[in-house]
């Protein structure tokens, strides 16, 4: 004869499974927590590393393009009130900011009522592959253009009125009707239109260049900021349509300057190596006369998002940036510090 065991689990043994049970899950959701904060934290780094990267790039380009399309007299001629290719602002302990004259693409010059494709091009057989063209510009009196646009960027009379003409003859607009421009003066030179297709006919206007002013300044809320015509670099504040964020936890923001004080086209050898080299820059306002400026060396110091909580008390950023000592909080946060030497080219 069979018996059956309808004993079950004993107290002891239910308990012990429970037991075990939660370290296991103990121990799972110890490995979760540490997998997700690993995670965050690299996340959070690699946002830092993005974005203040980008940011140093979207400045060491502005540098690189500074003066370009200038007129020769910035004194009878400021670009929005600025008589500086560079204007630099030392933070004095805090975070420097810089405001730089440079030109971008606002579409291509036409005589009016005129566009791609509207105007025969010289009848004459181009000479060595070189495209037709068909000379205009310079009437006596003659100021009124349009002006095909390469994008939204609209020009005006006011903080948007100033213009170069293929990078070699500024212009000021004094009136804007549509795509009719007027300027204050004719141009002085002949510009051709070019026949890129061999059509006979005229497709491509001259490049005409809209000369700004570009402020970039950290804020209080640590975003580096990108601020064009007539932003106030000290309150970092603008328009808002032209007051843009390039990157967000950025602790720091420093520049020091180059100079040819000479004016023998070359930078000065302040530290006598006979190289470019740390030695010859200096902040805003130390020897440094806005005129003579010819590079730029550039520094970003972008921090995490987030603390980490494997990085308790190790969070430091560079103690001294330039003229600017950061301090050494020892947090959980990680720091990212861009440096860049870059020359204008356009000086």
């Amino acid at each position: 004869m069979h018996t059956m065991n309808n004993s079950g689990y004993t107290m002891a043994e239910v308990l012990i499974a429970v037991v075990i049970g939660s370290l296991l899950m103990t121990a799972a959701s110890a490995t979760y927590v540490s997998q997700t904060n690993s995670y965050v934290a690299q996340d959070s780094v690699s946002e830092v590393n993005s974005q203040s990267l980008i940011a140093h790039g979207l400045i060491s380009d502005t540098v690189r393009g500074a003066g370009f399309g200038m007129p020769d007299n910035l004194a009878a001629n400021p670009i929005n009130g600025f008589t500086d290719i560079v204007t630099p602002i030392d933070g004095l302990g805090g975070s420097d900011a810089v405001t730089i004259l440079t030109g971008r693409m606002l579409g291509q010059l036409w005589p009016v009522g005129v566009g791609p494709g509207m105007m025969a091009c010289n009848p004459h057989p181009p000479v060595g592959g070189n495209p037709l063209t068909q000379v205009y510009g310079n009437p006596s009196g003659i100021v009124a253009y349009d002006v095909v646009l390469a994008g939204t960027l609209t020009p005006n009379t006011g903080t948007m009125s100033n213009v170069s003409i293929d990078a070699i003859e500024y212009a000021d607009i004094v009136s804007v009707g549509g795509f009719t421009v007027n300027f204050s003066t004719s141009l002085g030179a002949q510009y051709p239109l070019i026949d890129n297709t061999g059509d006979g006919n005229c497709d491509t206007g001259r490049p005409v260049y809209l000369i700004e002013d570009v402020t970039f300044c950290l804020d209080a809320n640590l975003t580096l900021r990108r601020i064009r015509y007539g932003g106030d670099p000290v309150a970092c504040t603008g328009t808002p349509a032209f007051d843009e964020a390039i990157a967000e936890n950025i602790v720091d923001f420093q520049l020091a300057y180059a100079i040819d004080a000479n004016g023998d086209g070359q930078i000065d050898d302040l530290d006598g190596d006979n190289m470019l080299s740390d030695g010859d820059f200096a902040p805003a306002g130390v020897g440094v006369v806005n005129a003579d400026i010819r590079a730029i060396r550039i520094n970003v110091v972008g921090r995490t998002d987030k603390p980490d909580p494997n990085f308790l008390l190790m969070g430091n950023p560079p103690a001294l940036v330039e003229n600017n000592a950061l301090g050494q909080p020892n947090d959980s946060f990680k720091y990212r510090w861009w440096q860049k030497i870059v020359k204008i080219r356009n000086l």
